[in-house]
């Protein structure tokens, strides 16, 4: 299983329009890869949209972006409306580190960080968030961990979904509070060039809520 991340940055204004072409389009996309969510950035680099989709491998990746390329109703009836609206794109093409983890309920926000390690370091952070996942379990839900390979060198990022941002708040202090978790972070800390936090809200047809 491999995942990939699209973060489009939109023109201001254009947000409403950008979703009613994806909403409208939705059912063309998920024929050539399954749609795990979307999202718009709600506290962070604004006029953002995240979407995240699965493939089996990177062979069915290729084939399935490669046949939706092709496919005219997703030229006609997507990509001629669309690039109006983009000022950028970024992919990230990502491995999972652990299970996709769908929250409970609905109405939760999305909480998705990205870390640069220092060169070579990725796989050791990897394998300390994993060792901490038993201790997280205990203050929050970690819906999905991954390292990226292509798109951003030596890259780690996770998503955790929380209630609220009362929520977020109280799980997080908690968890800095924990015994445990405070000896992994120490572990990880020397391992990272850079942090990033985007608070990103789900769309109303988003699988993960």
């Amino acid at each position: 299983m491999i995942y990939e991340m699209r973060t489009v940055t939109l023109k201001a204004g254009a947000m409403p329009d950008f979703l009613a072409l994806n909403r409208e389009s939705r059912s063309i996309l998920t024929e050539y890869g399954t749609i795990e969510g979307m999202w718009v950035t709600e506290i962070g680099a604004l006029n953002r949209v995240w979407r995240l989709c699965s493939y089996d491998s990177h062979e069915d990746y290729r084939n399935r972006r490669a046949a939706l390329a092709a496919d005219t109703r997703w030229q006609n009836e997507y990509l001629s409306k669309v690039s109006q609206h983009l000022l950028n794109h970024e992919t990230r093409i990502m491995n999972p580190v652990g299970p996709l983890q769908a929250p409970g309920g609905t109405g939760n926000i999305y909480e998705y960080r990205y870390y640069r390690t220092a060169p070579g370091s990725v796989a050791r952070y990897a394998s300390l968030m994993e060792r901490s996942v038993a201790v997280r379990r205990k203050h929050v839900h970690d819906v999905g961990m991954w390292t990226t390979e292509s798109g951003q060198p030596d890259e780690f990022s996770h998503m955790i979904a929380h209630s609220s941002l009362e929520a977020r708040t109280s799980e997080r202090a908690a968890m800095n509070a924990d015994a445990e978790w405070v000896e992994l972070h120490r572990e990880m800390v020397p391992l990272l060039m850079d942090a990033r936090c985007e608070i990103i809200l789900p769309v109303s047809w988003s699988n993960l809520q």
